[in-house]
């Protein structure tokens, strides 16, 4: 569930002094990898939406398989902010803890879609918040149109729904729920459908799809076994709510 997020829009969202020195990629080592699960540790820990755990990490067993994606933002090489990408796989997505009717009608449906997690950056104004987001998300929602998926899910809380649908134009997928995940603090579940962005142009389409990125920068960085089983401990911290995915017999 991502956490520290603007209650509205700016007006010139890529204004910025510092972002023309903030570096963009797809984290594909441990240090990059471990440095992300940290930021959103302390942004949990501050936002009340996780207890403190001895690993100081907060990572999570979807995390760890090679169908997510963690997107990084760094300035001078310290991760500032920080994004997941999850797509569906053997365990499901996170959200199916509250939300495991609406996500098997999706696999039932045929779509292939993922789920849009642990969002954390280490400042709190949001002048200098918002640009970061803006390009970080530009290159996860190109990541994820370029693997494929038809959808894109998120469980956010209530009052950062409005700023998903308005800016994002994310659409109501079910309604507020209390969410284990992140220690019962309320959520509801939104979608993005990529055909109905790309027929429609909502305002921001451009901001996020008119550059189309090079391959190198949005081709996928699976996490090998060697650092899922490095980070397998601290999942278990992650892990403290009821796994529904499709295979979670065998999880």
């Amino acid at each position: 569930m991502p956490a520290l997020l603007p209650r509205e829009p700016m007006a010139s969202p890529l204004q910025g002094q510092c972002i023309d020195q903030v570096s963009f990629k797809i984290a594909e080592n441990r240090d990059e990898r471990s440095a992300a699960f940290r930021l959103v540790y302390h942004a949990y820990i501050r936002a009340g939406l996780i207890e403190p755990n001895p690993a100081g990490l907060r990572v999570t067993p979807y995390q760890l398989q090679p169908s997510c994606d963690i997107f990084i933002a760094s300035l001078r090489e310290e991760v500032i902010s920080t994004v997941s990408l999850v797509a569906d796989g053997p365990r499901g997505l996170p959200m199916e803890s509250i939300y495991a009717g609406e996500i098997s009608r999706l696999r039932e449906s045929g779509l292939q879609f993922g789920e849009v997690s642990a969002l954390a950056d280490r400042r709190r104004h949001l002048s200098r918040t918002l640009p970061v987001f803006v390009r970080m998300m530009r290159l996860m929602v190109q990541n994820a149109h370029r693997k494929g998926l038809d959808r894109l899910l998120v469980a956010v809380h209530p009052r950062h729904a409005r700023f998903y649908q308005r800016f994002l134009s994310f659409k109501p997928l079910a309604e507020e729920r209390s969410y284990p995940l992140v220690c019962n603090h309320p959520a509801v579940a939104l979608y993005l459908d990529f055909a109905e962005i790309h027929r429609d142009r909502p305002p921001n389409f451009e901001l996020f799809f008119g550059d189309r990125l090079p391959d190198e920068q949005v081709l996928p960085r699976p996490m090998p076994a060697s650092d899922a089983e490095y980070f397998a401990e601290a999942a278990l911290f992650g892990a403290r709510f009821a796994v529904l995915g499709p295979d979670a017999s065998d999880a």
